[in-house]
């Protein structure tokens, strides 16, 4: 069963509903949009690194040099931008000008034979101006450069750092005075190697620490009851951490398994499984060992309190009523109680 062909009058009304999209086209609103998104974006840059700074995030410190740099970069592309789209609108505006007068030839044709080439004169110039219109955009976005990707990958490390932070600050972990958290991922901890068994939650990465909590839901059946368990099962000082290993298992090596031996604790080797999506074992490894070579401090934005490190050497460590050992010092703390006494040391 074939179809109708379309009558001219069908084609010249298509041909309008092109000629329509294609004025919109070459106003190339798309463009000037796209370099204010992208200025709104970098402006918006410091505002939130100076929040994650606030938050007491310390590491990342190319974060505010990266912002100034994309603002530079961006402004003087901008310039260029500006200039060059409003060369090629004049320029593509003059051959859509043309087709106006086509239009007035196609209306005053009188057969069908004058319509059929005025039809074909239009397609053709309007397939020719689109292309022209395709060819510009392509030369404009070329002079973005890796800008616009930066500014993107910039904004996806601040909401992960974001992330990052809403852990610790849901975390019953206690921290240090002076310790500063560096990475906080989804983790198993392989105790036991039994899947279900093995504890989920997060693995912090500190400055001082590698910390596993415990956080998921335990017991209960085909998703339903159980008890929440949030707690710190596993701490060791990154000083103790003498070998990290990375390693890819599984079905095209999507588990991510990292393997530690450690100089002191309750554990002489141990294995955590990484399951934060997007991080393999060989980044998490690389980080890992960046924090307990100290190479991680040369992207410290925050110095170290010292104030605080002085307040910790000072802190009492036996109770002087009683000689009991005192729990030690924790982020906040002005002061120690003794739990078998009761006496309470200033710090």
């Amino acid at each position: 069963m074939s179809s109708e062909e379309p009558t001219i009058q069908d084609r010249i009304n298509a041909l309008r509903r092109e000629y329509d999209a294609l004025r919109s086209k070459i106003s190339m609103a798309d463009v000037t949009r796209k370099l204010g998104d992208v200025a709104t974006q970098i402006t918006g840059l410091p505002g939130e690194i100076k929040g994650v700074r606030e938050r007491g995030y310390a590491f990342a410190g190319y974060l505010e040099r990266k912002a100034e740099v994309l603002q530079e970069q961006w402004a003087d592309i901008r310039r260029q931008v500006q200039s060059v789209v409003s060369n090629e609108i004049a320029r593509v505006q003059g051959q859509f000008d043309e087709l106006g007068d086509m239009w007035k030839r196609l209306e005053m044709a009188a057969t069908d034979r004058g319509k059929e080439q005025n039809i074909n004169l239009i397609s053709v110039s309007l397939n020719n101006v689109d292309n022209t219109v395709e060819a510009a955009r392509a030369r404009i976005e070329g002079m973005y450069g890796s800008v616009p990707d930066n500014v993107s990958q910039t904004q996806s490390q601040l909401a992960q750092i974001k992330k990052f932070l809403d852990r610790a600050d849901e975390s019953t972990a206690s921290w240090g005075p002076t310790e500063a958290l560096y990475l906080a991922m989804e983790a198993e901890w392989r105790l036991t190697g039994k899947g279900k068994k093995d504890p989920d939650g997060i693995l912090y990465l500190t400055d001082q620490r590698l910390i596993f909590e415990q956080k998921e839901k335990v017991g209960g059946r085909m998703g339903f009851g159980g008890e929440k368990v949030q707690e710190v099962v596993f701490e060791v000082p990154v000083g103790a951490i003498s070998e990290v290993k990375a390693e890819d298992k599984g079905v095209l090596g999507r588990t991510d398994l990292i393997h530690l031996k450690l100089s002191s604790g309750d554990y002489a080797e141990t294995t955590f499984e990484v399951k934060e999506g997007g991080v393999d074992s060989d980044w998490f490894a690389g980080q890992l060992n960046r924090v307990v070579t100290g190479e991680i401090e040369k992207e410290r934005a925050i110095p170290v309190d010292e104030a605080a490190v002085e307040a910790v050497r000072a802190a009492p460590t036996a109770c002087t009523t009683c000689g009991a050992t005192l729990p030690a010092v924790t982020r906040g703390m002005t002061e120690i109680a003794c739990e078998y006494c009761g006496t309470v040391h200033r710090i």
